[in-house]
């Protein structure tokens, strides 16, 4: 970097040495945008990876570069885990399609066209003006309160994610596992199921999140013998809560709560209660413990809906595409591996839906199983942080690809930096451009040019050349013919002859060029403007001219039939053209008009506003 070498072309250089020690024991990854920033955290490296030798600890930096002493690729399995659909949130995986255009073409966005617009108004929301930060909340809930689209979106996201990580870069899981409605999402992310229009119709026609587990949520209404909505609108009797507690204690708080459900345990330490607010804020008293309510409040993993157990399964009888992967999947059905079979898959995904979740035992089951590497393929990064919360005194890595506030492109590079520490098969090579270590900073090719010296022309007008001259044939000019008409054919079309013909001397026009040529030719030669001052009337002559060759050429070709057909296209074509240009102007012209009606409009509302 020293030597002026640019970033892309280092990088290439060191990628290219790379490949050819790729077995080797260790492996550094260095992250920076620009040379300042490469030459810090080359320093840096310097003791970091010394540290990490010393401590037995990972060496990072805030820019991703990453370094560990304990490679893991060598010795333990890569899982993907995605997380359960609340995640998402407003501009997710904006810059994905710029950085990978190859997904624009995924079937998954080919077969949701008919629900792409709407999602994608919720998750990208437009304004001609900045939103502001209230503006943004209040956009942010109506995407929460969005059930369906919040899943749905989330299991897009997942599945480029995914993709993106095993056919761009070769990142190949031994295991996969989804955390709660995650479960769904890996199965379309992996290419268990591909039907993703007929997944979306059923989920989008089923009342599950329309009245049944969000909204109204009249399973729990007809569970608890609860007035229906009609007669008890207030949507306010469930809520989820947090809590920073262990299982065991909210077990024993909750007993004698008939309307609280202990639904998840995140970690040893971490868990969610669900139920009548009421009665959660009285086991949060108990407990004494911090706790914060949940920002989504549909209903699942406890016994008040029971009752949708068969439409789960129903919407989630998909079929089964041919796992060419070889992943291992996971359910929280049974904590163990899933039989690829339609009616399995249904029944193991609506079954792990209706009960408590224990994502702890799910975790250490692929854990003990021989997972290490955990990559969470999904919106956010909560559920690194549980795993890390419960392998916590355990060999592994977690890596997130996707976290609020850091774009798509620094996430990435960041989790492939840790990847290829890690020893991970993968492929780095679309990050690079191909550059021959032997390559050496373009040299400028110079020639100078000496000002002055002798005359152009002398050199030019030499002997020799003006001897080649001395015999040029002379030609008589044929006397001109003042108004003859022109022809222009049968569609208006002036005919001019094949200027590499030859023809007969006697009809080429005489005149003498004022500077010699080159070669003597002996063509037809068409008057230009260059010769006005020596043809009195030039439209005349060529209109002679063009008439006279015409005649001499007529017992071998006619031109004018041979092109007659041609010059219909083309005056076909420019009236076309002409038609759809002024088609134009005039839609322009409307337009304007529109706009200044517009802003007129707008000019007497603000004013009227001003006034009062």
């Amino acid at each position: 970097m020293d030597s002026g070498t640019s970033l892309k072309k280092a990088a290439s250089m060191t990628f290219a040495n790379y490949q050819k020690r790729s077995q080797a024991s260790y492996t550094l990854a260095i992250v920076a945008r620009n040379a300042k920033e490469l030459v810090k955290e080359s320093e840096a490296a310097i003791k970091g990876v010394n540290h990490a030798f010393e401590r037995g600890e990972e060496w990072q930096t805030p820019l991703g570069s990453y370094f560990t002493a304990k490679p893991l690729g060598k010795t333990g399995e890569v899982a993907f885990i995605y997380p359960a659909a609340v995640n998402s949130y407003l501009g997710i995986g904006r810059n994905l399609f710029r950085l990978f255009p190859k997904v624009h073409d995924d079937i998954i966005l080919q077969n949701l066209d008919n629900r792409v617009h709407h999602v994608e108004g919720l998750v990208y929301p437009r304004s001609l003006n900045k939103l502001s930060n209230r503006q943004l909340e209040t956009l942010e809930q109506q995407l929460l309160d969005d059930s369906a689209a919040m899943f749905e979106n989330e299991i897009v996201i997942a599945r480029l994610l995914s993709n993106i990580l095993r056919d761009d870069f070769q990142v190949k899981p031994k295991f996969a596992f989804g955390y709660s409605l995650g479960e769904v999402s890996m199965m379309s992310a992996v290419g268990v199921w591909n039907q993703f229009g007929q997944m979306s119709n059923a989920l989008n026609s089923s009342s599950l999140f329309g009245d049944r587990l969000s909204g109204a949520k009249n399973a729990v209404r007809e569970f608890w013998q609860l007035p229906p909505v009609q007669e008890s609108p207030d949507n306010n009797f469930w809520c989820n809560y947090v809590l920073i507690a262990t299982p065991s204690q909210v077990r024993e708080s909750i007993v004698g709560e008939n309307r609280v459900y202990l639904t998840q345990i995140n970690t040893p330490e971490e868990v969610v209660i669900a139920g009548e607010p009421v009665a959660c804020e009285r086991v949060i008293e108990k407990l004494g413990c911090n706790a914060f309510r949940a920002p989504f409040d549909h209903v699942i993993h406890c016994e008040a809906m029971a009752s949708e157990h068969e439409e789960i399964a129903k919407v989630n009888t998909l079929p089964v595409q041919e796992n060419q992967q070889e992943i291992t999947l996971y359910s929280a059905s049974e904590y163990a591996p899933i039989k690829l079979e339609t009616k399995e898959i249904a029944e193991g995904i609506a079954t792990g839906l209706c009960k408590e979740l224990d994502f702890t035992r799910l975790v250490n089951r692929l854990y003990n199983d021989g997972a290490k590497i955990f990559i969470e393929t999904g919106a956010g990064s909560v559920c690194s942080r549980w795993i890390d919360k419960n392998l916590s005194d355990q060999e592994h890595m977690t890596i997130s690809l996707n976290r609020r506030g850091v774009d798509d492109h620094s996430s990435i590079v960041k989790a492939l930096a840790k990847l290829v520490s890690h020893q991970v098969s993968l492929d780095l090579s679309p990050l690079y451009s191909t550059v021959e270590k032997t390559s050496k900073q373009g040299k400028h090719s110079h020639k100078k040019v000496m000002l002055g010296g002798d005359s152009f022309s002398e050199n030019i007008l030499t002997a020799e050349n003006k001897k080649l001259f001395q015999n040029q044939v002379e030609v008589n000019q044929e006397p001109i013919q003042k108004n003859k008409k022109l022809d222009f054919g049968e569609n208006n079309q002036t005919i001019f002859p094949p200027v590499e013909m030859d023809l007969p001397e006697k009809i080429i026009p005489k005149f003498q060029p004022e500077k010699p040529e080159v070669n003597p030719i002996k063509k037809a030669v068409v008057p230009t403007i260059e010769n006005k001052t020596k043809i009195p009337n030039l439209a005349a002559n060529i209109t002679s001219y063009a008439s006279t060759v015409t005649e001499k050429l007529a017992s071998t070709v006619s031109l004018s039939s041979n092109r007659q057909s041609q010059y219909q296209k083309v005056n076909a074509n420019n009236l076309m053209v002409h038609k759809t240009h002024a088609n134009f102007l005039q839609s322009r012209q409307e337009f304007s008009q529109q706009l200044s009606e517009i802003i007129e409009l707008q000019i007497a509302c603000a004013e009227q506003l001003f006034n009062s």
